[in-house]
């Protein structure tokens, strides 16, 4: 019955929009491009003497709607360029989109063609790799950009959510837990894993998903990147691109309504402050709550994200970005789907209903994630720019939670008992200078820098005790909360402070136009120490003392404009997470090294990107257990893994159709045999075949002008997943999802269906074999936006 009235609801509105469909205002759209033909975003476009403006995105495209017919004066201004103006006639109904050069020697923008606009998937340049405004096409490292039009089409509001849209990369579970190049990038092991705006600091903790209400756009960055960030994942690491104030005064709402008693709300406006523009703003404020296709589970956060711009002149500019998440959930870990064990030691993954749940009613998690990052950008000369980031994290956690132990025998599985507070923090400041320079017929863009990254908790206080035992089909959960009275079997109760300083200094060398090298080399120096708060804590402290030398080596070749072959030296360490003398440390850091060769291409007058890459990495120094008889807690560190594979994909925007394709290989194996498993054991949760498909194609003419029409789909091959247990193997699945969009005037309508076939399927396991992440079946999500002004 609900939805028959959301259904009538959207029949009003879109009748509505189609009656106003003849608009007595116009619109003019455009796209600025340097002399290179590389957007320019984040330029200033207005129109004198009026309220009117807008800013160029990552793709250097802006639109401006709403315009009284008549003559104007359009200036376009940005960091580093003479600001322009040019005469502009606007025509009733008119679309009009501008393509403009932007010079950065003259500083002039000339009008070249009219055309239709688009809103883009294609993204032709990146700053993160290299931190210069590189393009993709001369970047030696596999990197892909998902733009805030993809975002907005599949209706993605986590990360988890948009992970199966990269090349190669999917979510394990519902939990802050992803897979790339083989490798699980997993909070408290690889703490960077996440940037924001290229700067270390993870708002979320790990058993959340990262939510994208206040992101433009998420890079991927394939492969180890430590010799800009330091430690991270070995098989990449993802940045996300926050919303910055504009100069022009917007305003919009996102309403949404789905599956599982979903409802989502957000606002987000910006503007100037002060009638010279040199003060900016920007707040967005996002809710949402949901249930689950599991029971008892429900979840609900609150998002707030304001920020500040201070334009002091066209050199210089400060921005202060304040967040603050807070998540309540009755179970904050998603702990999976039940899996049953066949007495001759298969698995059956359809046995059990997908709605059970290890977990009880009383469970319950709490989270304050809070940042504060401040920003100085100064352009010294025309070549030689500063940046300065001061970013502080907070987060806290207040969780209880419910865990399998043991093998599920007769439909009846033991459980523990976890209550855990924590609260962690992370101080990262960042400075680095870049510098444009030639040397006879060699030119340099020089980037040099320090880190200095103070992070740890100050409160780690975590008990675990046995639970009751339920029917799963049945259970009954009496008792379930174990007296406070009875001694914990284990506990934590310390405090951990770590101290990373680098320094690092990248030159990227063009031999003319066709040759270009990068190279770069960074020192980091790590200092940490755990100290216990009571007697309560089991680890006894524990102490880390690292350092290292990180380089990078890239060579990019342009046999035409068009086309680039390239091959790179990536190399990264991360320090061990114990080094406890108890158990045999200190250990030798975790090094990771990678070999990476590709090509890539922008075809069809760069419409279409293609990007192709093969690739090993050698990861070494896994920490594995190896008792002996005088110490049966020893450790020691193994020769590791090594993971190869390929990668394809294709990005573009044909004729009405964007679109984004891939298909990635991995093989993910140990190179030795230890206690941690035999060597050519597959790695856990690392598929060896995934390929990826999305398309929306719009209607731009006609009395269905703006109605578009898209489909995805995803596949994922078996993988294994338990590295103890290579029988443990999770069947392959293919997941299929839909959409359908009307966008008028100021409002944009969307319906999206996902696992359109109700496929069963797990995503990927966390520790043992009694549960595993269980993919979403069938549901719907239906959205409203609408453009204020």
């Amino acid at each position: 019955m609900k939805l028959r009235y959301i259904f009538l609801f959207l029949f009003v509105i879109l009748n509505k929009q189609l009656a106003n469909a003849q608009s007595e205002q116009g619109t003019v759209s455009g796209r600025i491009v340097n002399i290179d033909q590389l957007p320019v975003s984040g330029a200033s476009v207005t129109f004198r003497n009026t309220t009117l403006g807008t800013s160029t995105n990552e793709d250097g495209e802006f639109t401006l709607s709403g315009i009284t017919p008549g003559s104007y004066v359009l200036t376009v201004s940005n960091i580093g360029y003479t600001a322009h103006t040019q005469s502009l006639r606007i025509t009733k109904g008119k679309n009009a989109y501008l393509s403009l050069q932007l010079s950065e020697s003259k500083q002039e923008l000339k009008e070249v063609v009219i055309t239709t606009s688009k809103n883009r998937y294609q993204v032709l340049a990146s700053g993160t790799s290299t931190r210069l405004n590189t393009p993709l096409l001369s970047t030696p490292q596999s990197v892909q950009v998902l733009g805030s039009q993809v975002l907005k089409d599949r209706q993605a509001f986590t990360l988890n959510e948009i992970a199966g849209t990269f090349t190669g990369m999917k979510a394990n579970n519902g939990n802050g837990s992803f897979q790339m190049r083989g490798f699980t990038a997993y909070s408290p092991n690889d703490a960077s894993f996440l940037l924001y705006n290229g700067i270390r600091g993870n708002l979320f903790l790990w058993s959340q998903q990262p939510l994208l209400y206040n992101v433009e756009s998420v890079e991927l960055l394939r492969g180890p990147s430590g010799a800009l960030f330091s430690e991270g994942s070995p098989g990449g690491v993802v940045n996300f691109i926050t919303k910055q104030p504009l100069p022009e005064k917007r305003a919009s709402i996102d309403l949404s309504l789905g599956s599982w008693a979903f409802r989502r709300a957000s606002v987000d406006f910006t503007g100037p402050l002060t009638q010279n523009k040199k003060l900016l703003y920007r707040a967005i404020v996002g809710y949402d709550r949901s249930k689950s296709f599991r029971d008892d589970q429900d979840k609900q956060n609150l998002f707030i994200a304001p920020s500040l711009t201070y334009l002091v002149n066209g050199n210089t500019s400060l921005n202060l970005e304040v967040n603050y998440a807070y998540q309540k959930a009755v179970h904050q870990y998603d702990n999976g789907s039940y899996i049953y064990s066949r007495p001759d030691g298969t698995f059956d993954f359809n046995y059990y209903p997908n709605h059970l749940t290890i977990q009880s009613p009383t469970d319950y998690g709490k989270t304050h994630n809070a940042s504060a990052t401040l920003s100085f950008n100064h352009q010294v000369s025309q070549n030689l720019k500063l940046a300065v980031v001061q970013r502080a994290v907070r987060n806290t956690l207040d969780y209880t939670d419910h865990i399998p132990v043991g093998r599920i025998r007769n439909d009846s599985i033991s459980r523990g008992y976890q209550d855990w507070e924590t609260d962690r923090f992370s101080l990262q400041t960042t400075a680095y200078a870049t510098y444009t320079a030639k040397t006879g017929l060699l030119g340099h863009q020089i980037v040099a820098g320090i880190d200095y990254n103070r992070y740890g908790w100050t409160k780690n206080d975590y008990q675990y005790k046995g639970s009751t035992r339920i029917s799963i089909l049945n259970p009954d959960y009496t008792g379930s909360i174990p007296d406070a009275s009875i001694p914990a079997d284990e506990s934590d109760d310390n405090k951990r402070i770590t101290n990373l300083i680098g320094g690092y200094i990248q030159d990227q060398v063009s031999v003319g136009e066709k040759l270009k090298v990068l190279l770069s080399l960074r020192y980091d120096s790590y200092s940490g120490k755990e100290t216990p708060l009571s007697d309560r804590d089991g680890k006894q402290g524990d102490e880390l003392e690292a350092s290292g030398w990180i380089p990078r080596v890239g060579v990019v070749y342009l046999p035409v404009k068009n086309v680039s072959v390239y091959g790179s030296y990536l190399k990264s360490f991360n320090p061990q997470t114990s080094n406890n003398i108890l158990s045999g440390g200190p250990f030798p850091t975790r090094q990771s090294t990678q070999y990476e060769i590709g090509s890539k291409a922008d075809l069809i007058d760069n419409r279409l990107s293609a990007s192709l890459s093969l690739y090993q990495i050698n990861y070494a120094n896994i920490l594995t257990a190896a008792p002996t008889e005088e110490n049966s807690h020893r450790q020691a560190a193994i020769d590791g893994t090594r993971s190869r594979g390929t990668e394809f994909s294709l990005t573009g925007n044909l004729k009405g159709l964007n679109l984004i394709a891939g298909y990635a290989f991995n093989e993910h194996v140990l190179v030795s045999t230890s206690s941690y498993g035999k060597k050519g054991d597959r790695f856990a949760n690392a598929p060896k075949h995934q390929v990826n498909f999305w398309g929306k194609y719009t209607l731009t003419s006609g009395i269905l002008k703006g109605l578009g029409a898209a489909a995805g789909m995803r596949y994922v091959s078996n993988q294994v997943g338990l590295l103890s247990n290579q029988n443990f193997i999770f069947p392959e699945y293919t997941v299929f999802d839909a959409a359908l969009s009307y966008h008028r005037n100021r409002y944009v309508i969307q319906v999206n269906a996902y696992n359109l076939t109700n496929k069963h399927y797990f995503t990927g396991s966390r520790s043992g074999m009694t549960t595993a992440g269980l993919g979403d079946p069938f549901n719907v999500r239906i959205g409203i936006s609408y453009q204020i002004w």
